[in-house]
């Protein structure tokens, strides 16, 4: 009896051993899976929204439009202008009613021109506003397409352009951004500017032409850390200057 015992023990020890063999043999296979990678990128915002297609079309626009109201409210500066030049050659005494009916005219027309320019400039403003939003968000939609086809998890904003240490402004710019350095193969700035102008089946813009070279390292090409592109200011009392 005790022989039989030890035999079916043995038995089962070595049908547990065929059965254990193998999810043995299954564990180092599973830790060495090769781990996920993980892409992180580099974009000029500011050089993607200045070469926009629509952007600057938008942008040419509203200039267009702002210095129309500029010219428009110029005409008007000086027809007040001339009245009040009027007024003052004229033999009619302060204080009397014809005087004071010319001066009351005067004014007024100055109340309607201060609140017709604060008007325009809220119009103005928004519109702009409206242009960056939009095209922002066009560039958000480009790069999380981009990124998602190329596995790529992170993408970080960085301002090429070169500091001057005679221009304390540009090194505290400088010094102000966040990311320190990063290896030139990781900006993508051409791809997602060529990915933009492909979805509207616009020419292929040539970078190597343009006034950053995009895409090459850092202090190669000087390049504004804020978008270049005119933006439509507002009218003011004394005129209507546009913002450059």
């Amino acid at each position: 009896m005790k022989k039989n015992h030890w035999i079916t023990l043995i038995g089962i020890a070595l049908v547990l051993g065929v059965y254990a063999v193998p999810a043995t043999a299954q564990q180092p296979a599973q830790q060495q899976a090769a781990p996920a990678q993980y892409i992180v990128a580099i974009v000029d915002v500011a050089q993607l929204i200045k070469m926009h297609p629509e952007f600057t079309a938008k942008q040419e626009a509203l200039k267009a439009e702002v210095q129309r109201a500029e010219d428009a409210f110029n005409a008007r500066k000086e027809e007040i202008g001339k009245k009040q030049k009027n007024l003052e050659a004229s033999t009619y005494k302060p204080g009397t009613q014809e005087h004071q009916r010319l001066l009351d005219d005067i004014t007024t027309d100055m109340a309607k021109f201060e609140a017709d320019a604060k008007s325009l400039q809220r119009q103005f403003a928004l519109k702009n506003s409206q242009i960056m939003f939009d095209t922002y968000q066009d560039i958000k939609k480009t790069i999380g397409a981009y990124a998602m086809a190329n596995n790529i998890m992170q993408v970080t904003d960085y301002r090429e352009f070169t500091p001057d240490p005679a221009d304390p402004q540009s090194v505290a710019e400088d010094m102000d951004q966040r990311l320190v350095w990063f290896n030139d193969r990781l900006n993508i700035t051409k791809h997602i500017i060529y990915q933009i102008y492909a979805s509207r089946n616009l020419p292929q813009p040539n970078l190597s032409q343009t006034q950053n070279a995009i895409g090459n390292p850092p202090g190669t090409a000087s390049a504004a850390r804020t978008a270049t592109a005119p933006t439509g200011a507002a009218p003011t009392s004394g005129g209507i200057p546009m913002q450059r």
